[in-house]
């Protein structure tokens, strides 16, 4: 039997359930949808579940395999009405696969592509429930680590389920690796850097998550997944109500303090982050524009801002030196910021310019 088999052709049957269709595919591997046809006492239940399948090739792969059982165990353990219940997890025919929930309705990110407009009160709601969901797992020592809109579901009753646990870790298993895990858009600083990461890091992706359900688009992108880690690093959102207008201003503060650069600033606790959530306004708007993405050279000497400005990897000591709003482009002190910070390029042009003539004046 060739390997290719695993790849090109849908199983008609896994142990004990048969396959009705495919679902779509997830970080390791297909999801189907399957009818669980019998129990381990032999009695038919009919229940439709969906199963998550790692193919023989990568079964054989023993990081794929052990980030599958990682999967497994960590949501065997999460018993929550807005976390995706497992009901089995074993191996057959060479498949490894997961049986759980199957839940009627869309990812997260395709109800954000195909409704022009989210209610606010809509990701108000929204954002409770995978706060509640996120509460019970970290308080069960489970950090997500991908939380993004395609591993958020909504059924048809408008109820959250989160999935996907691929590249859950516990607490206690989560270590400073240098690797780097997870989905660029959505990924908290620390964990793009490969740095250790802990709840927090579910806070910071959930806030783009926020953001991306208000403005469509996620506040960081970039033509690479290296520039879209580098802006997680340096570069600070545009507040969401400058492409929004009717955000909430409450709502706008809590999605800028989940996504702080540096965790000490963010939320704690997405306990926290719920209480704050549950004092919004859904009909209250921002009367003037929340100033963060251009901080005034008066407000540099604050530690935070100091680091930041320190920072030569950044592009933030540049921004706030030539920033137009602070220096004219007539002025003295805007030359010499030019001078210092890009004195290679002057000094190449100058090069540029010497042989030049020499060409000239040779000819």
């Amino acid at each position: 039997m060739s390997k290719n088999r695993y790849v090109d052709i849908m199983p008609a049957s896994i142990g004990k359930y048969k396959i009705l269709g495919k679902l779509g595919k997830g970080g390791m591997g297909d999801i189907y949808k399957a009818m669980q046809e019998k129990h381990d006492n032999s009695v038919a239940l009919n229940r439709v579940v969906a199963i998550k399948v790692l193919p023989p090739q990568l079964s054989r792969d023993s990081e794929f395999a052990q980030r599958f059982e990682i999967e497994a165990q960590a949501i065997s353990t999460l018993e929550h009405q807005n976390i995706v219940s497992i009901y089995e997890y074993g191996e057959d025919d060479g498949y490894r696969f997961i049986a759980m929930q199957f839940i009627d309705g869309m990812d997260l990110g395709n109800y954000i592509a195909e409704t022009k407009v989210i209610a606010v009160s809509d990701i108000i709601d929204f954002s409770k429930q995978i706060c509640r969901g996120l509460r019970y797992a970290h308080t069960h020592n489970v950090v997500h680590r991908d939380i993004k809109p395609q591993n958020i579901l909504l059924d048809k009753n408008n109820v959250i389920h989160i999935t996907d646990f691929g590249i859950a870790k516990t607490v206690a298993d989560i270590t400073v690796t240098g690797s780097t895990v997870g989905t660029p858009e959505y990924m908290s600083p620390e964990q793009a850097q490969g740095k250790k990461v802990d709840a927090q890091s579910d806070i910071y992706s959930l806030g783009i998550v926020m953001y991306e359900m208000l403005t469509r688009k996620p506040p960081f992108v970039a033509n690479n997944s290296m520039a879209v880690a580098y802006k997680q690093v340096h570069e600070l959102p545009m507040p969401p109500s400058v492409k929004r207008k009717d955000t909430p201003k409450q709502l706008e503060l809590i999605i800028l303090k989940a996504i702080k650069k540096d965790k000490r600033d963010r939320y704690e606790s997405v306990e926290e982050l719920l209480t704050h959530l549950d004092k919004v306004d859904p009909d209250e708007r921002v009367d003037r524009q929340t100033q963060i993405f251009r901080p005034s050279l008066k407000q540099a000497s604050s530690p935070a801002d100091e680091r930041r400005i320190t920072d030569r990897r950044g592009g933030d000591r540049r921004g706030e030196l030539l920033d137009g709003a602070h220096l004219s482009i007539f002025s003295r002190d805007y030359w010499k910021a030019m001078l210092r910070i890009h004195w290679p390029t002057w000094l190449a042009i100058a090069a540029l310019g010497g042989a030049l003539a020499v060409h000239v004046f040779k000819h």
